[in-house]
Protein backbone atom coordinates (compact mmCIF):
# COMPACT_ATOMS: atom_id res chain seq x y z
CA UNK A 1 0.00 0.00 0.00
CA UNK A 2 1.43 3.34 -1.03
CA UNK A 3 1.57 6.05 1.59
CA UNK A 4 0.21 9.04 1.05
CA UNK A 5 1.69 12.14 1.52
CA UNK A 6 -0.62 15.06 2.97
CA UNK A 7 2.03 17.53 3.58
CA UNK A 8 1.21 19.58 0.59
CA UNK A 9 2.65 21.23 -2.56
CA UNK A 10 5.40 24.08 -1.62
CA UNK A 11 7.26 25.83 -4.30
CA UNK A 12 9.25 27.43 -2.25
CA UNK A 13 12.04 24.59 -1.55
CA UNK A 14 12.29 24.06 -5.45
CA UNK A 15 13.09 28.09 -5.93
CA UNK A 16 15.89 27.65 -3.66
CA UNK A 17 17.32 24.30 -5.79
CA UNK A 18 17.36 26.42 -8.57
CA UNK A 19 18.71 29.72 -7.58
CA UNK A 20 21.05 27.39 -6.08
CA UNK A 21 22.24 25.61 -9.31
CA UNK A 22 21.81 28.60 -11.12
CA UNK A 23 24.88 30.34 -8.48
CA UNK A 24 27.25 27.44 -9.07
CA UNK A 25 26.56 27.96 -12.82
CA UNK A 26 27.70 31.14 -12.87
CA UNK A 27 30.40 31.24 -10.52
CA UNK A 28 31.93 27.99 -12.52
CA UNK A 29 31.14 29.49 -15.57
CA UNK A 30 32.80 32.83 -14.74
CA UNK A 31 35.77 30.73 -13.48
CA UNK A 32 36.14 28.58 -16.67
CA UNK A 33 35.75 32.03 -18.76
CA UNK A 34 38.48 33.78 -16.65
CA UNK A 35 40.70 30.47 -17.28
CA UNK A 36 39.89 30.74 -20.38
CA UNK A 37 41.31 34.37 -21.58
CA UNK A 38 44.42 33.90 -19.22
CA UNK A 39 45.27 31.07 -21.65
CA UNK A 40 44.66 32.81 -24.65
CA UNK A 41 46.93 35.37 -22.83
CA UNK A 42 49.92 33.49 -22.02
CA UNK A 43 49.51 31.86 -25.66
CA UNK A 44 49.57 35.27 -27.69
CA UNK A 45 52.52 36.07 -24.96
CA UNK A 46 54.34 33.01 -25.91
CA UNK A 47 53.48 33.60 -30.02
CA UNK A 48 54.81 37.03 -29.80
CA UNK A 49 58.13 35.88 -27.45
CA UNK A 50 59.01 33.13 -30.45
CA UNK A 51 58.62 35.54 -32.72
CA UNK A 52 60.75 38.38 -31.37
CA UNK A 53 63.29 35.96 -30.25
CA UNK A 54 63.86 34.50 -33.65
CA UNK A 55 63.90 37.61 -35.21
CA UNK A 56 66.54 39.14 -33.00
CA UNK A 57 68.44 35.84 -33.56
CA UNK A 58 68.29 36.04 -37.24
CA UNK A 59 70.89 38.27 -38.41
CA UNK A 60 73.37 36.64 -36.11
CA UNK A 61 72.89 33.39 -37.27
CA UNK A 62 73.49 34.93 -40.78
CA UNK A 63 76.59 36.35 -39.95
CA UNK A 64 78.20 33.18 -38.73
CA UNK A 65 78.19 32.07 -42.39
CA UNK A 66 80.28 35.17 -43.24
CA UNK A 67 82.70 34.77 -40.32
CA UNK A 68 83.31 31.40 -41.84
CA UNK A 69 83.40 32.31 -45.47
CA UNK A 70 80.32 30.70 -46.26
CA UNK A 71 78.48 33.99 -47.66
CA UNK A 72 79.24 36.96 -49.09
CA UNK A 73 78.89 38.55 -52.68
CA UNK A 74 79.63 35.63 -54.95
CA UNK A 75 79.21 33.12 -52.76
CA UNK A 76 76.37 30.27 -52.76
CA UNK A 77 76.98 27.52 -50.43
CA UNK A 78 74.74 25.08 -50.28
CA UNK A 79 75.89 24.34 -45.91
CA UNK A 80 74.69 27.78 -45.64
CA UNK A 81 70.91 27.75 -47.67
CA UNK A 82 70.46 24.47 -45.74
CA UNK A 83 71.04 25.50 -42.68
CA UNK A 84 69.23 28.35 -43.16
CA UNK A 85 66.40 26.19 -44.50
CA UNK A 86 66.85 24.48 -41.46
CA UNK A 87 66.56 26.93 -39.17
CA UNK A 88 63.72 28.72 -40.14
CA UNK A 89 62.06 25.32 -40.46
CA UNK A 90 62.60 24.71 -36.92
CA UNK A 91 60.99 28.16 -36.34
CA UNK A 92 57.75 27.16 -38.04
CA UNK A 93 57.82 24.34 -36.60
CA UNK A 94 57.94 24.99 -33.05
CA UNK A 95 55.54 28.43 -33.94
CA UNK A 96 53.32 25.87 -35.33
CA UNK A 97 52.93 23.17 -32.71
CA UNK A 98 52.40 26.37 -30.16
CA UNK A 99 49.59 27.55 -31.95
CA UNK A 100 48.33 23.94 -31.89
CA UNK A 101 48.84 23.75 -27.89
CA UNK A 102 47.20 27.16 -27.49
CA UNK A 103 44.09 25.78 -29.90
CA UNK A 104 43.76 22.35 -27.64
CA UNK A 105 43.87 24.26 -24.46
CA UNK A 106 41.15 26.64 -25.46
CA UNK A 107 39.36 23.82 -26.86
CA UNK A 108 39.34 21.91 -23.92
CA UNK A 109 37.86 25.27 -22.04
CA UNK A 110 34.77 25.26 -24.11
CA UNK A 111 34.58 21.32 -23.63
CA UNK A 112 33.88 22.39 -19.59
CA UNK A 113 31.86 25.18 -20.86
CA UNK A 114 29.94 22.32 -22.83
CA UNK A 115 29.86 20.20 -19.96
CA UNK A 116 28.30 23.07 -17.31
CA UNK A 117 26.01 24.11 -19.69
CA UNK A 118 24.39 20.10 -19.63
CA UNK A 119 25.20 19.66 -15.98
CA UNK A 120 22.77 22.78 -15.40
CA UNK A 121 20.25 21.79 -17.63
CA UNK A 122 20.00 18.57 -16.61
CA UNK A 123 19.52 19.41 -12.59
CA UNK A 124 17.35 22.05 -13.27
CA UNK A 125 15.08 19.50 -15.11
CA UNK A 126 15.58 17.23 -11.88
CA UNK A 127 14.57 19.93 -10.31
CA UNK A 128 11.73 20.87 -12.34
CA UNK A 129 10.97 16.67 -12.54
CA UNK A 130 10.66 16.38 -8.56
CA UNK A 131 8.46 19.49 -8.75
CA UNK A 132 6.39 18.09 -11.39
CA UNK A 133 6.01 14.87 -9.01
CA UNK A 134 5.08 16.62 -5.69
CA UNK A 135 2.47 18.40 -7.78
CA UNK A 136 0.97 15.02 -9.09
CA UNK A 137 1.48 13.55 -5.36
CA UNK A 138 -0.43 16.41 -3.95
CA UNK A 139 -3.73 16.49 -6.54
CA UNK A 140 -3.91 12.26 -6.13
CA UNK A 141 -3.82 13.18 -1.99
CA UNK A 142 -6.72 15.58 -2.29
CA UNK A 143 -8.37 13.28 -4.78
CA UNK A 144 -7.79 10.62 -1.99
CA UNK A 145 -10.08 13.22 0.48
CA UNK A 146 -12.33 14.42 -1.73
CA UNK A 147 -14.47 10.56 -1.11
CA UNK A 148 -14.37 11.12 2.28
CA UNK A 149 -14.92 15.19 2.62
CA UNK A 150 -17.68 15.26 -0.23
CA UNK A 151 -16.62 16.89 -3.48
CA UNK A 152 -15.52 20.03 -2.61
Amino acid sequence: MATTNYSGYSGGGYEAARRGVESNYSTNSATNAYGRFLSQQRGSRDLGDQTRNFQQSWPGYRAQFGQRGLSGSGVNSGVQQASMANYIGDYNRQYGRTQQDITQGLQQYDLSQAQLDSIRQDELMNIEMQRAQEIASTAASLAALQQYLGGL
